[in-house]
């Protein structure tokens, strides 16, 4: 097994609707070169954001990735309550996921999560920054 990786919201929706890192990191959560965690929460969101009007997929594209993620993805029961991201506190979530399963890393794009940079081990990159440092 490859790196433990949380995947933020942004990451799932760039992978289902674009070409790119997200989309390459994806594809090796699919391959299993990362082993990637997920809980409720996190799922949800997913569920919900990829339905806003303005991403345009079809109700086949959402179930069909929402199948694969189900697949995918580790459900992880998050026991611990964090409070570290300020910004976006409905944002701990992916932090919480982290914590329980001790993953290697956060990989999302947006900044109020990136700048907390690590946090008791765990790493947050952009997928970008992922990919550079040779994680996949």
């Amino acid at each position: 097994m490859g790196k433990k990786v949380v995947l933020d919201t942004n990451v799932f929706v760039s992978a289902l609707g674009w070409k790119g890192a997200p989309r390459e990191i994806f594809k090796d959560c699919i391959e299993g070169s990362l082993e990637l965690f997920i809980s409720a929460g996190i799922f949800d969101e997913i569920k919900r954001v990829l339905n806003y009007p303005k991403f345009k997929f079809s109700q086949d594209e959402i179930d069909e990735f929402l199948d694969q993620i189900l697949e995918v993805g580790n459900f992880v029961e998050t026991m611990v309550k964090v409070e570290i991201i300020r910004d976006d506190p409905s944002d701990n979530k992916f932090l919480e996921c982290a914590v329980a399963v001790d993953a290697d890393c956060i990989i999302s794009s947006d900044k109020h999560i990136l700048k907390i940079k690590t946090f008791e081990g765990i790493e947050f990159l952009s997928p970008e920054d992922f990919i550079k440092a040779g994680y996949i």
